[in-house]
């Protein structure tokens, strides 16, 4: 995103969060738990992409984007086979390769406020981050989706897509607009972030207002950052409530105990 962007706000707080939300109107919403989304971002700068379609992916081309995703999916399917506690399918897998930072066309959401707070304020001190908001179902009405609110990993147009990745099979097209999925909370960090995703696709690889005019972000100046951080950490949110592991629990206990 570049520095020339129009934020709607500044998040200094969490008060300031909590305004923000208050005034979009969103939580007044039928099935509001649903389709309020929020992503945070340790930089401002960062487009809302998935990983094929950054700069670091270095696809040139859409066919080389497609080739290469598929022989990092099957490669990541051979070899976490013994790694994983249960049998996977493909939309599990790759939900997975997402949560796990293997580059896919899902960009992470969360229906969580606090967690995509702590995502933009956790690392980068130095740098502004920033915050995003939408209602999920405004991507099918700016996009002029019929039936379609949030896809589940059994949803058809994701299956297929699965299909045209995992099977290498052109047989399956890709859909022609960005659409938002939620998984099963199979994966304890997805169940801990109240995980949801967008998919991308080509032509879409970036999420704007014109896939979903109820987009509203936020900018964290720098400065702000540890002081929210510690603000989330009295109301209980940091590494170990995030991503539930026995390294973010020994992070935290040092940190609390003032061992570095």
């Amino acid at each position: 995103m570049p520095d020339t962007v129009k934020f709607d706000g500044t998040i200094k707080s969490v008060v300031h969060l909590l305004e923000h939300i208050g005034y979009s109107k969103l939580t007044e919403l039928p099935q509001a738990h649903l389709r309020m989304w929020f992503r945070g971002q340790e930089n401002k700068a960062w487009p809302l992409q998935p990983g094929v379609y950054r700069e670091s992916f270095q696809a040139k081309t859409e066919d080389d984007r497609l080739e290469r995703e598929r022989q990092l999916t099957q490669d990541f399917r051979v070899e976490s086979a013994g790694i994983l506690t249960r049998h996977a399918d493909d939309a599990e897998l790759y939900f997975v390769q997402q949560h796990y930072r293997m580059p896919t066309r899902l960009l992470d959401w969360t229906a969580n406020p606090l967690a995509a707070l702590y995502f933009a304020v956790a690392k980068e001190e130095e740098t502004d981050g920033a915050l995003f908001l939408m209602d999920a179902f405004g991507l099918a009405t700016t996009q002029k989706i019929r039936q379609m609110k949030v896809a589940t990993g059994q949803h058809k147009v994701f299956t297929d897509a699965m299909k045209r990745i995992y099977w290498w099979s052109d047989d399956f097209p890709f859909p022609n607009f960005i659409f938002p999925v939620r998984p099963d909370h199979f994966d304890k960090r997805m169940m801990l972030q109240k995980s949801g995703f967008t998919f991308h696709v080509p032509d879409h690889g970036q999420l704007t207002k014109a896939e979903n005019d109820t987009l509203q972000s936020y900018e964290i100046p720098a400065r702000a950052k540890r002081g929210l951080l510690r603000e989330l950490a009295v109301l209980g949110v940091d590494e170990f409530s995030i991503f539930g592991d026995l390294d973010s629990l020994s992070n935290r206990l040092r940190r609390a105990y003032k061992i570095h």
